[in-house]
């Protein structure tokens, strides 16, 4: 079982014309683990829910991957407006208080049963965290775990716990602004150094259109290309999906590049429409075209290097 340790929300999605896409399913986990969809049927969410979460769109999740790791809370459900400027920039603005979306972040003490032999996790929270969860989940099936940082954490003040946290996990992945945030560097060779001097056994530092760039311990260093689209909709929960592709990449690829090539194709189906929800008609069969010509891009561009 893969399982994402993280956050549903509801998107109100405004374009830079006017045109608004209300009331879709959000979440660094939801977009998680559709990308884990992508390449395994065996997938769930941990998160905590609203008490009014619309009943619509649960009945979509259920369709998607399993919802046992859900737990409604005595809360609103959290919504975030999405809104994209002229030049492709999106701006996140919460339209709940703060503190419900703290709210959200699942606890230890609440994590269902049902998820007791696991392959893979990405676990998306706060640096203070992990020790505390990676602990708890290595009793549950000695997992894979990949740590997503939350975006408000990725700054200089938290430099100091990289040490104590990173050799706790078996991959970090952030993006290209969260690392240079979090480390005060620049060019990417620096960034993946730096995150394997602090301890991390693998980086994976995520750069948008420009793919993503992955070193560790071994001494390997790759970098990734972005999986192209007919067209670009909508850029948001890219990363995510590219995380929980990376996860089940890890697990059943029997090489770094498939693992890393995998991460790219999922993080691509998001790409193509509005919401974290995508359809999984003939996913495997579209995801292998992708698999293919990532792997001939990858091999091309690493020539360089």
């Amino acid at each position: 079982m893969f399982i994402s340790v993280s956050s549903v929300i509801v998107d109100d999605i405004v374009m830079p014309d006017g045109t608004t896409h209300m009331g879709c399913l959000g979440g660094g986990g939801t977009h998680a683990v559709m990308g884990m969809r992508v390449w395994s049927e065996q997938v769930g969410l941990v998160a905590n829910i609203g008490r009014d979460f619309p009943a619509d769109l649960m009945d979509k999740l259920k369709k998607a991957f399993d919802v046992n790791g859900l737990i409604k809370c005595d809360m609103k459900t959290v919504r975030a407006w999405q809104l994209f400027e002229t030049d492709g920039t999106r701006r996140e603005v919460l339209r709940s208080k703060l503190e419900n979306f703290e709210l959200l972040k699942p606890e230890v003490n609440a994590f269902p049963d049902v998820y007791d032999q696991l392959q893979g996790v990405h676990l998306h929270c706060g640096g203070n965290e992990i020790a505390l969860w990676v602990k708890f989940l290595r009793q549950r099936g000695n997992p894979f775990i990949l740590w997503e940082p939350w975006q408000r954490d990725c700054v200089e003040e938290n430099r100091s716990i990289l040490g104590n946290i990173l050799p706790l996990v078996d991959c970090v992945s952030p993006n290209l602004e969260e690392a240079r945030l979090l480390l005060g560097l620049e060019k990417r060779e620096d960034l993946v150094n730096g995150f394997l001097e602090y301890g991390a056994q693998r980086v994976a530092i995520r750069e948008g259109a420009d793919g993503s760039t992955f070193a560790d311990t071994q001494g390997n260093y790759l970098r990734v290309p972005a999986v192209k689209v007919d067209k670009i909709v909508d850029q948001t929960g890219a990363g995510n999906a590219y995380c929980g592709g990376l996860v089940v990449g890890f697990v059943i690829s029997t090489n770094i590049q498939d693992a890393l090539c995998r991460a790219a194709v999922s993080a691509s189906f998001p790409l193509e429409q509005f919401g974290a929800l995508f359809a999984l008609e003939d996913i495997k069969q579209r995801a292998e075209k992708r698999f293919k010509a990532c792997k001939a891009d990858m091999l091309k561009l690493n020539k360089q290097f």
